[in-house]
């Protein structure tokens, strides 16, 4: 009943009972959580934190206004290459000793105006330690804000080199797409300036499946058989006349590199 009369009359500050739930929360402690020794806590990961850690608590993103607010309260940087932060009153499992935590304020001087004496002994001295700690802080703050700002800058390269990886390996692959098509192109040239190259193997593969008995539709490899039987069979076309088959072929072949075309076409647009 005392500490809840305590806590009435000195409502506990939002943001230390928040930071205490946040570190608390188990489900994020791949990115936040108490460290071994429950003393002090560890942000893991600054740019997750910041993104959606943050936000959730506080209604803003900035962690390096989160850091200040830490030095405001008096928690104080324990490792110089990791952001673990400690405070006497901030312990795990101890939450009632976040009472125990205060804000820090500039120290101020009460200058009783009894003698001109009194005024001057108290002037010079006291003006320069505060001095002195207030250049203090601001020498921490940045120190920790140019150490935010090269963690960032240090994913931002690392995002941007993955990026530049991904753009490389599309242009290889636009590039092999063209030499096949370029590849394709060119043996329809070819078939087009000698359509009885294209008789002769349409032929060879009809006559081929009317006369090899057994012949098993999936592709394998000919036996020696087949083999001696397609020598022969080229052999016998060469020496036939086949000008039956030209103009067949010939308008064949031009319905086949027109069908080409007009996919490449359609498929280059389809690309852009």
């Amino acid at each position: 009943d005392g500490e809840k009369t305590m806590e009435g009359v000195h409502p506990l500050p939002p943001f230390l009972s928040k930071t205490y739930d946040m570190v608390d929360d188990r489900s994020t402690d791949s990115v936040v959580s108490w460290s071994k020794s429950n003393n002090s806590f560890v942000v893991w990961n600054v740019p997750e934190f910041s993104r959606d850690i943050l936000p959730k608590y506080f209604k803003h993103n900035n962690f390096s206004s989160f850091v200040r607010q830490l030095n405001t309260y008096g928690y104080k940087k324990v490792d110089p290459d990791c952001w673990e932060f400690a405070n006497e009153g901030f312990l795990r499992g101890q939450k009632h000793l976040l009472k125990t935590i205060s804000r820090r304020k500039p120290s101020q001087m009460q200058v009783h105006q009894e003698t001109a004496s009194q005024v001057q002994s108290l002037s010079v001295g006291s003006c320069v330690e505060v001095g002195k700690i207030g250049i203090e802080e601001e020498v921490e703050r940045l120190k920790i804000d140019k150490s935010i700002h090269m963690e960032e800058l240090v994913n931002l390269r690392q995002q941007q080199k993955a990026t530049d990886h991904r753009l490389e390996n599309v242009g290889q692959r636009l590039q092999l797409m063209e030499q096949r098509e370029q590849q394709a192109m060119t043996f329809l040239a070819k078939a087009l300036q000698s359509p009885g190259f294209i008789a002769e193997l349409v032929h060879q593969q009809n006559e081929g499946k009317r006369r090899i008995p057994g012949m098993n539709k999936k592709r394998r490899f000919p036996n020696q058989e087949e083999e001696n039987y397609a020598a022969k069979q080229v052999s016998t076309l060469r020496d036939r006349q086949i000008v039956r088959y030209q103009p067949l072929m010939n308008e064949a072949a031009k319905a086949l590199l027109q069908k080409l075309l007009k996919t490449n076409t359609s498929g280059r647009l389809e690309t852009i």
